[in-house]
């Protein structure tokens, strides 16, 4: 089924069109507001109202073109998901204006330190996902480390203090998902241990984490960490 928002795009482009044949200066005018209005409609169909960033379809069609491009060319890249810790007790205690404002502001930290070949969405909550092109695995964790430091040191200044990130690194090997909800719930997978390793840091997974639950317990986590050499919790 056709996305609401895209069909009333593609209508509006209709009735364009409808106007550019009539031919007259109000028809002109009028086509130039209906085209404004699809551009918006279009744009509200990929992007997040609240951060302006692209939302987790978007950020799966990018993702799908990356893979593609892996297939045809070889490992290249790492993707991440992170998930704000202690978000929850901002919005309780300040309220949701509160925690809108602090989503606000880390998509606007996101984007302030990554470069502009990167694709940064929201892809729900507090859950915000990145692609990374032309990076290896020790450039993935370096973006990693910076991510966490810097939104670390930017709720110091905000309504949310001790506000941190976890995050899930997914790099683009010969083991990595072949689909975008794969990757994404792989990267999901490695957030969560990462989370359960006590938050504020970031975690790779691999191949060796494809057997692991993420329902463990924290003590778990960490005894995975401690035998298993393939897995990283920073």
């Amino acid at each position: 089924m056709l996305n609401l928002t895209l069909v009333i795009a593609l209508a509006t482009c209709l009735g364009a069109l409808v106007a550019l044949r009539r031919g007259t200066l109000r028809a002109r005018r009028d086509l130039t507001s209906l085209l404004a209005t699809a551009c918006e409609l279009r744009h509200l169909a990929d992007h997040d109202a609240l951060t302006g960033l692209p939302n987790r379809r978007r950020f799966e069609q990018e993702l799908a073109r990356h893979l593609a491009h892996v297939r045809r060319y070889g490992p290249d890249g790492a993707a991440l998901v992170l998930d704000l810790d202690g978000f929850k007790p901002v919005n309780d205690t300040f309220g949701h204006a509160a925690g809108d404002r602090l989503l606000a502001r880390v998509a606007r930290v996101l984007r302030r330190r990554l470069r502009e070949t990167d694709v940064v969405a929201r892809i729900g909550g507090d859950e915000f996902a990145i692609l990374l092109p032309r990076v290896d695995r020790a450039g993935a964790a370096a973006v990693a480390r910076s991510l966490a430091e810097t939104v670390r040191a930017e709720a110091l200044t905000a309504d949310a203090r001790g506000v941190t990130i976890s995050i899930g690194v997914i790099a683009f090997d010969e083991h990595a998902p072949a689909l975008p909800e794969s990757v994404l719930a792989a990267a999901d997978i490695a957030m969560y241990d990462a989370k359960a390793a006590g938050g504020d840091g970031w975690a790779f997974y691999t191949e060796a984490r494809v057997t692991a639950t993420r329902s463990g317990a924290a003590s778990e986590a960490a005894s995975a960490t401690a035998h298993s050499p393939a897995f990283v919790v920073m």
